[in-house]
């Protein structure tokens, strides 16, 4: 897969107020490229964390965005990687993980974690492929969003990314 496209991540943040969020957290933050949206976007005052778990994208991170707190972590582990930046919370938590590929064992877990560190009114929000989109992963997944979130917005398909994509956003 190529990195998210500049016109994918302004969608999926377009309906995020990331200047007046206290915390915001990426999740799978990969190369970067919806990390340098946020960053570009987030206030003076915002807390940013990005986790991701490849070791190799964590360095490249780090290098690349000193001001952000890159967490070598997996988004199972949300919580204690707040709690270890002194946060209980957050204001929005974007997501960039593969929920397609996951078994759905590995989604709930980390739902459970998205569900139990998002600040109520808290915004979620990410992407999907729209290949990936009949798989029944991927099915279960937009399933346990409406079942989790009073709105679900879903965009059209973003051409402009490769492959073509759509973006979720979650109150």
């Amino acid at each position: 897969m190529a990195p998210s496209s500049p016109h994918l991540s302004e969608v999926i943040l377009e309906d995020c107020d990331l200047r007046a969020a206290r915390v915001v957290v990426e999740l799978g933050a990969g190369t970067g490229a919806i990390t340098s949206v946020i960053r570009d976007r987030i206030g003076p005052q915002t807390s940013f964390l990005a986790l991701e778990i490849d070791e190799q994208h964590v360095r490249r991170l780090r290098d690349r965005f000193p001001g952000v707190q890159v967490c070598h972590e997996s988004a199972e582990y949300l919580g204690d990687c707040l709690a270890r930046h002194g946060h209980a919370a957050a204001d929005c938590i974007v997501c960039g993980l593969p929920w397609a590929s996951m078994s759905r064992s590995t989604q709930s877990r980390i739902m459970e974690e998205i569900l139990a560190t998002l600040k109520p009114g808290g915004q979620f929000c990410g992407f999907g492929y729209v290949h990936a989109s009949w798989h029944p992963s991927a099915r279960a997944f937009r399933r346990t969003l409406r079942s989790n979130f009073p709105q679900v917005r879903i965009s059209s398909i973003v051409w402009r990314n490769l492959p073509p994509a759509f973006a979720y956003s979650c109150l």
